[in-house]
């Protein structure tokens, strides 16, 4: 078989046999050339970008990510409170306290004991959780209010002889520090007709079913109340109602749910500085009722681990910042020396029983 001659023009292109140009095929070498280096280029270029991907996600967990591992330093402290206060005025506070010792350098977490005060405190000072830094138990005017009821239960098997033990254990514990106190307050509508507290008492004296009043939803209001009631001479029923919290109580007055409220000072402060409502003096010679929040540690904890924890919430208490926060809030810092928290603990505890059998009489009279 032939094949058709191919001849060359004088323009240096190739012709078939017919006349017709064929492409040259130097300038289609050199394409091929320019693309194939063009080619290898680009995979150069996307190995590159691929290699440092990868070693830029080698390194990037601990540097660059969005998320990942971090190292978090061990807690040196961790305040543990029963479930029923950790939601409450002392829950706000201990939470505050935690933030303050964190900003003081001394790691701090917070965490809840279950069920009741009573179980919360024997088990605690029974067998301290550990793992967690230096286990403190939160112990509140509300904590030995709690136990003074519990001791006195008898509808609820074994409650009395848990709140038993933890009294024992807790008279056996080591106080650590007092971290505030919010003396009682009571208040009234803004525009109410009561301009005095005598004026209050004499009312209640006269006509007990004109007041209602509103009240925190925990032992310790319920026996302030009663205590109050009885201190003004009062012959007859009181009407309350309970709220979540102390804040609440404010409200209920401004809503009319309530037309008097006694809770802490602090838990009203805002509702009072915003003119909603009007704080009255307290009505019998003294100063009124105060809440507090003390820090304990376990019996038979260290000594140089007490004093060195003795140090921090000293340092906590003169700390500008935390003593600022909790007076804007209505709050009283536990100023070191001032207060024995020891003291204050083992006269809490006779207060609350005391209380608590006042609190009885005046609620089945």
């Amino acid at each position: 078989m032939r094949f058709p001659r191919l001849l060359r023009s004088k323009a240096g292109h190739r012709s078939s046999r017919n006349g017709n140009p064929l492409p040259a095929i130097g300038p289609t070498l050199k394409r091929v050339q320019r693309e194939s280096t063009l080619g290898r280029a680009l995979w150069i270029a996307l190995l590159v970008v691929l290699g440092g991907y990868v070693v830029a996600d080698f390194v990037r967990p601990p540097f660059l990510a969005g998320s990942g591992s971090a190292a978090v330093r061990p807690a040196e402290l961790t305040l543990w409170s029963a479930a029923g206060e950790a939601s409450g005025e002392t829950g706000a506070v201990v939470q505050g306290a935690a933030a303050a010792l964190e900003l003081n350098g001394h790691t701090s977490v917070v965490k809840t004991l279950e069920g009741g005060s009573s179980q919360a405190v024997a088990e605690f000072l029974a067998d301290p959780p550990h793992g967690d830094g230096a286990p403190l138990l939160v112990v509140s005017s509300s904590t030995l209010a709690n136990l003074a009821r519990d001791r006195r239960d008898r509808l609820i098997p074994g409650a009395a002889e848990e709140a038993a033990k933890a009294r024992e254990l807790l008279r056996r514990s080591i106080p650590l520090g007092l971290i505030e106190s919010d003396p009682l307050a009571i208040v009234v509508a803004r525009d109410s007709g009561v301009e005095s507290s005598a004026e209050l008492l004499s009312e209640l004296r006269e006509s007990p079913w004109m007041r209602r009043f509103a009240i925190a939803d925990d032992i310790w209001s319920r026996v302030q109340l009663a205590a109050m009631v009885n201190r003004a001479g009062v012959d007859g029923h009181i009407p309350f109602s309970v709220f979540q919290s102390g804040a609440e109580t404010g409200e209920a007055i401004v809503n009319g749910a309530a037309n008097t409220a006694v809770a802490t000072r602090g838990a009203l402060r805002e509702d009072v500085q915003a003119g909603r409502l009007r704080e009255l003096p307290w009505p019998f010679a003294g100063e009124a009722p105060r809440s507090w929040v003390v820090l304990v540690a376990a019996p038979g904890t260290a000594p140089a681990r007490v004093a060195g924890l003795r140090r921090w919430i000293a340092d906590l208490s003169r700390d500008p910042s935390w003593r600022r926060e909790l007076r804007h809030s209505g709050r009283i810092p536990g100023d070191p020396g001032s207060v024995d928290p020891e003291q204050l603990l083992r006269g809490g505890t006779a207060r609350a029983d005391q209380l608590e059998l006042l609190a009885q009489r005046v609620e089945q009279r």
